[in-house]
This record gives C-alpha cells, structure tokens and sequence, in this order.
C-alpha cells in the first residue's frame, strides 16, 4: 500500500515544533516524526495523545507503530503528548467516542512508515548503496548484500537530516509480525503490583490532603459555615470556601473526611429543585413539542409526514413507550486531583480524559494564563465519559491557590455519586405500521431527554429502511448531564431493538428471522446476527421459562450483536448466557477487544438490571453503593465474545460498542421467557426479583 508523498511530509515534519513546546531535554536526540522519537541506544518513544483508561489503547498504538517502524513492540516507550498541535483532536486533546485506536491507525501506520523510510535511507547513504539492497528487521537496518547491520539508534540523528523517500509503501498484512495478536496490556505487571499511580496514587513533597462537601441541591451556593468544628480537630490546616462548596485542607485524607462532616455549612437553595416524579411528568409533556428537533436534518420531515400518514391509515400499528433513567458513571476511582499553585505556575495531577479543557478551565478559574498550567495526566480508575468534565481538577486548584503547598483533593463516595454529570432521563415513543407481508418500512422515534438530546443511534442502520425520523424535545431539570459510555446509543437503541422486537410479534414472526428479512443485503450484520444466534442455540429446544433476546447495534464504525438467555420462574430473573458478536473492521489487538466486550457487556447488564439516580427536592437520593447497586459477582453470568474482521471496511472502535444492544436483548429475553413485556428501566423497579 503506497503512501502518497503529502502523507510522508506530514508524519516527518515536526522536529523543530517538538523543541519549542517544552521537551528540550531531548534536544540532542533528533526527531524523526512529532509522533516519534529514537534515541541513540535504540529505545522508540512513542507520543500518545489519548488517555489510556484501561482499555488498552496505548498496546494497540503500540503494535500499530512496531509494525509499521519494525522494531519489537516491548522496545516502544510511551510519553504523554503535550497539549498542541499536531497532537490535538479537533482543537483539543481529549480520550472518548471510542476513537483512541481508530482515529490514529492509519496516522501511526504513516507515521513508522516514514521513519523506517527514512531510516532505510540513512543506512544506504552511509554504506554508500542503493536503498532497495536495505531491509529493516526488528530495530536494526540490514545490507542485504553483505550482512551488515546498523541500529536505528546509531542511524536516527542521519534519518532526521535526510528526506522522506516518495515511493515508500505500508507493510501488507502478510508482513505485520503484531497487528491481530493478543499481546499483554501495556503496565499491567505494575498494575497488578501496585506500582501504577493513579490519580489517588499521587504523592507530591510537602503535599496536604484536602476533601469537600458541595451543596446538597444542584445550583445551590454557600452562605456561610463555622470553620471552628473542623479546626478544632488535631491534623486540620485550613477551611476553604468556595462558591458551592466548602473544602477542609488537613494532613491526611482521613482527617480531612472527619473535619468535612463535622461542619454544618448553611446553603441558598436554587428556584429549580427537581424531583424524579415531576421530570417523568416533565418528559411526557415534552414529547413532540413545538420546539422540538427533526432528525435527520434534510429528510426527517419529509420522511415524518410520510410515516404518519402511514401510520394512521394502517390497520397493523405498532406504538410503545421506552423510559430510561439518570445513571451515574460510578468510577471505582472517586473523583481526585492534586494541585500546587504558585506565583509563576500552576501544576495539576489529574486522572482526566480531557487534557486541553483541563487545562484551560483550571487557568479561567485562577484567572490565569493557560500556558501557565502544567498537567500531568495518571492512570485512572474508571473514565466512562465522567472524566471528560473538568470539576474535580478545578476544585483542586481552588483548593490549593489557599496555601503554599501542594494539595490532594480526594471526594468522598458520597459527593462522587451525589455530584456526577448523569446520563439524561429519557422518555421515547416509537411507532410504525404493519405492512400487508408483516415488516415495517420504516419507523418515527419521539422522544424527550433532560437537559439534552438523544439522536445517535436512533437511525434504522443497519437495518435496510427506507423511511425513518426522530423528534427530540429537551426538558431542563437543572441536574447535570455528560457522556456516559455509549452516549445517546444507550438510550435510542433500548427503545429501538426492543421496539423491532415488538414489531416482530406483532407481525407474527420470529424475532430472528424478521432481522434478517429488515437487514436485506447488510452481509457484515447478517453474520454477526448469525454467529449469536447459533452460539447461544436460538433453535435448540427451550424449558418452560427460558426465553432469548437479541439486538443489533452499529455504531463508532461497528457492528455488534447480543443474543441473551434468560430464567423467569417464581417471579425471579436469572440472566443465564450472553454471547456478543462484534465487526470492528481491524481488531489490533483481540485480546484487548474481547476484554472490552466482555467488560461492557457486565456494566451495561447492571445498569439495565439496577441503576437508577433520582431526586428529590433537587438532590440525588443515592450516596453509596448500597443504594446505587452495581452488578454483584453472583449475578454475572458468562459472557462469550465472538470476534469477526471486514479488512475492506474502516477500522472502527470498540470502548462504546459494546453497551447500547445488552438492555433490549435482555428485555426481549424476559418477554420471550414470561410473555412480559418491560419497557422501562431499570427492571428492579418491574417487580421482577433476582
């Protein structure tokens, strides 16, 4: 595969730009790529511009580069890239919408290309021979002809000086000695030791501890507090008020929670205090209101008057409402970071998925200059979209501007789960007709969400419908809303393959084989449907109270299936099996992906099981984990991944994937096994026990 000489440009420049933006502690070591660097005893850096939460995103970089560069993947260091250009996404550095792998597969592919280009380049000048009589192998450049050899080490400063070749090309996949193999997860020894620091892990001479308690009701703000209870007590160094929280600096952690509670601070109480009760009253209110918006932005009123129409000359309809609830990201690691502001800096510890906002949100809430802010990003202990805000590293510069050493600012479960950035509570309505050989031609979705909207995932895809529109009002509750793993698809595709499954009873037709009729031709989703179903023996002979669901999502450049087997006997749910069957294009790594499918599948099964926030008067009911119930071990059943490539198609990601598709299935699992139709979660509020 030839590269075309604009993208060996654009992956050898960088060199001079590398110098100016702080790393001039490798001035001596030439740069072969903004992305690479190599120094003379042979080590590769590698600069990352994602966080790695987990997921294993940096080993897949990893494999991607070594491949390409031709060196042993364990010879690859990563480093942190800063904060500029080129290293930005759009303007910004942040990790989400399951892009850390795909967006950088072909620019990292260029990027080793051009450096084991130029490399091969360097050998053939210094040995004075033509560059095709050179081949690179595993960080060293052979002479073919005589059997010398030089590393890229003692070759790198030579590649730097000299030119990108333009008839250079990409490795086949015939050639790649690491791409699609299952190598171990980058740090997972010092993981599994202890030694890897995450954000709690921080440790800072002369550092202080600090917590805080923030108002109870969202939108409120401090009026006042007696700082004597907590300064009363042995180890507290200091109150802090902020406008909508009180902080306790203390010289450790445990001090600082004990000082925290001991304060009674007093709170201006918001005009908007929303309860749980009135925002699903709000939501159905709300639905198909006149401000509403039409998806998708060209066709979608077109194709909504025709649905309509449709719809109300129709003998055959089918219309049901899907109800969804705020749910918290409830990160194992609560919310953190670690400060020191000085006259001419401003340094921050921080386990974020959002370096650039980072950054310059710390700097307006200092009211200084964004240069000033130096960030270094750790390990974290769970992202799922909550570490895309900025509040936790914000509060700690707030903190810490109050006292002259650093300052670790470590929350409580309680203010973690009390003060998130929840995914909206939604309400959905779907509808469509029945035509005369039993399919649907296409469907409307109507919907309303708090404090945002919901159009990802709605659309019919991969179904083969022609007709198909979404109306999203949005209802503001004053409670905070983010990204939570999947986004919007955890919320349309429940309402959307639970709906299709509907559709398919409603037609009299098995819930199989009215997919595969509404997919047409989608080859790539036929056999992901296909390989679930046979898993999970969708035909096999079933006991009484045993059902199987199935859902179909495609979504980040994949597709996926679930299939589910679920018990109901007595009024007790038992989720038995779920088998997932994914197509990410290119799968770097399989391991890594399984592990991600498999994870997914877990946390999306708990939320759909028991996870809900409500409120009341404003503020969040739950403050721990024994009323915000996560999956317990004895309920998670076995998960088996099935995994398929497409080469031709675009390599997609595989962090949010594995989410939308658990909750529909598992819903048309019970209606399969008990005839009991569940269109609202979480399916503890059913009544169902388990």
């Amino acid at each position: 595969m030839r590269l075309s000489r604009r993208e060996f440009i654009t992956w050898s420049v960088g060199g001079a730009f590398l110098l100016a933006s702080g790393r001039a502690s490798h001035a001596a070591t030439p740069e072969l790529s903004p992305w690479i660097r190599i120094d003379p005893d042979g080590s590769v850096h590698l600069y990352s511009s994602v966080t790695d939460m987990g997921q294993g995103s940096l080993t897949g970089q990893i494999q991607v580069l070594a491949d390409e560069l031709d060196v042993a993947w364990d010879a690859i260091h990563v480093e942190m890239a800063p904060d500029a250009e080129p290293f930005r996404d759009d303007g910004e550095l942040f990790t989400g919408g399951s892009r850390s792998l795909s967006t950088r597969y072909a620019l990292l592919r260029a990027a080793g290309a051009t450096a084991r280009a130029r490399l091969l380049l360097a050998a053939a000048n210094r040995w004075d021979v033509d560059r095709t009589q050179c081949r690179a192998e595993l960080g060293e450049v052979v002479d073919t002809r005589s059997g010398r050899r030089l590393r890229y080490g003692e070759l790198a400063a030579l590649a730097a000086a000299v030119a990108a070749p333009s008839d250079a090309s990409l490795k086949s996949r015939a050639e790649q000695r690491y791409i699609g193999k299952s190598l171990p997860p980058l740090g997972q020894a010092d993981k599994v030791r202890g030694r890897a620091v995450y954000g709690i892990d921080v440790r800072v001479p002369g550092m202080l501890r600090a917590t805080l308690r923030q108002c109870p009701v969202f939108g409120g703000t401090l009026v006042r507090c007696d700082d004597a209870p907590a300064l009363a007590m042995e180890g507290v160094r200091k109150v802090v008020r902020l406008p909508s929280a009180v902080a306790v600096i203390a010289d450790n952690t445990w001090i600082a929670f004990r000082a925290a509670q001991a304060l009674a601070p007093e709170w201006s109480m918001p005009t908007q205090r929303s309860s749980s009760a009135a925002v699903t009253h709000r939501l159905r209110v709300a639905l198909d209101a006149k401000d509403a918006e039409i998806a998708p932005r060209d066709t979608g009123i077109a194709a909504r008057t025709r649905l309509r129409s449709r719809f109300a000359a129709s003998s055959r309809r089918v219309e049901a409402s899907y109800e969804l609830p705020y749910l918290a990201h409830s990160p194992l690691e609560p919310m953190n970071a670690t400060a020191h502001v000085t006259r001419d800096r401003v340094e921050v510890w921080a386990p974020t998925q959002a370096q650039t906002a980072v950054r310059n949100d710390v700097a307006k809430a200092l009211a200084r200059h964004v240069d000033d802010v130096v960030l270094h990003t750790t390990c974290l202990g769970g992202g799922f979209g909550r570490r895309l805000k900025t509040d936790y590293a914000v509060f700690a510069a707030l903190v810490a501007r109050e006292v002259d050493v650093p300052v670790q600012l470590t929350w409580t479960r309680e203010e973690d789960l009390a003060h998130d950035f929840y995914r909206p509570a939604s309400l959905l309505t779907c509808r469509a007709a029945i035509e005369p050989d039993g399919r649907i031609r296409g469907y409307e979705m109507v919907g309303a969400t708090t404090d945002d909207k919901a159009f990802g995932g709605a659309g019919p895809a991969p179904y083969a419908l022609p007709d198909f529109a979404a109306t999203q009002s949005q209802v503001g509750t004053g409670i905070p809303v983010g990204a939570w793993r999947s986004v919007d698809a955890s919320i349309t595709v429940f309402a959307k393959e639970s709906f299709i499954d509907e559709c398919a009873h409603a037609a009299g037709a098995n819930p199989l084989e009215y997919r595969r009729r509404l997919l047409g031709g989608n080859a790539r989703a036929l056999r992901l449907l296909d390989a679930v179903a046979d898993r999970i023996n969708w035909r096999g002979a079933k006991d009484a109270g045993r059902g199987i669901g199935l859902a179909l999502c495609q979504g980040w450049d994949t597709l996926v299936a679930h299939a589910i087997e679920v018990r109901v006997a007595d009024g007790r749910l038992t989720v038995l099996r779920i088998v997932v069957a994914a197509d990410p294009g290119t799968i770097v790594n399989p391991g890594l992906v399984r592990a991600q499918f498999e994870g997914g599948a877990l946390m999306a099964l708990g939320a759909a099981l028991q996870e809900e926030i409500t409120a009341i008067d404003g503020a969040v009911v739950q403050r721990n984990f024994d009323t915000y119930r996560l999956l317990r071990m004895a309920q998670a059943p076995s998960v088996e991944v099935v995994l398929f490539e497409s080469h031709e198609a675009k390599i997609g990601g595989v962090g949010e994937p594995p989410i939308p598709g658990v909750a529909p299935a598992l819903v048309n699992a019970i209606f399969a096994a008990c005839g009991r139709r569940i269109r609202k979660l979480p399916i503890r509020g059913s009544g169902l026990d388990f």
